[in-house]
């Protein structure tokens, strides 16, 4: 009886220590899943830093910003937009006009006038007389916001000049040593 009793005890412990360790590994197990899953989320759900209005002029909101994510903002190329968004300015200007040229370092810098994306720098363009603002953006540099005024039939010129994103960073590449 109590060889039983020693007996069942044993079994008893030995399935417990197996039972945590099988718990412990779906624990990790789930929270692997929990995570990859959350990184994908955060992935499929668009760019940390958002950018502006993408749209057509006078499209809704939900139009500039397709539910489907950014693989649904790739289906108007970034050049047709920038060319609607360039008319669109034109056709607004009026009589009095102004003219604006962008020049940027790095060229080929992304800009946006009034929130519109307008197409890769340098640019020339028309834009009505009034109170603007200029968004500049490149890879790995900080963006540069800029507000500026025109007057009736003035023409401008803007330099912007990007600052490396990276400017706390040092990379060393290291060649191996041949033997």
């Amino acid at each position: 009886m109590t060889l039983n009793i020693l007996r069942n005890s044993a079994a008893m412990f030995v399935l417990t220590l197996m039972g945590a360790g099988v718990m412990h590994a779906q624990a990790i197990v789930e929270y692997g899943a929990m995570t990859a899953n959350s990184a994908g989320a955060a992935a499929s759900a668009g760019p940390l830093i958002r950018m502006p209005n993408f749209g057509v002029p006078g499209s809704s909101p939900s139009a500039a910003a397709p539910a489907g994510g950014p693989a649904a903002v790739a289906t108007a190329a970034p050049e047709a937009i920038a060319k609607t968004n360039l008319q669109f300015y034109q056709m607004h200007s009026g009589p009095n006009a102004a003219q604006i040229a962008v020049h940027t370092v790095p060229d080929r810098a992304s800009a946006w006038i009034d929130g519109r994306f307008v197409g890769s720098a340098p640019l020339n363009l028309k834009l009505a007389p009034g109170h603007h603002q200029l968004l500049v953006r490149a890879l790995n540099m900080q963006e540069s916001m800029q507000e500026f005024d025109l007057a009736a039939k003035q023409t401008q010129s803007i330099d912007v000049a990007l600052k490396s994103a990276n400017q706390n960073q040092v990379v060393i590449h290291w060649a191996p040593q041949k033997q």
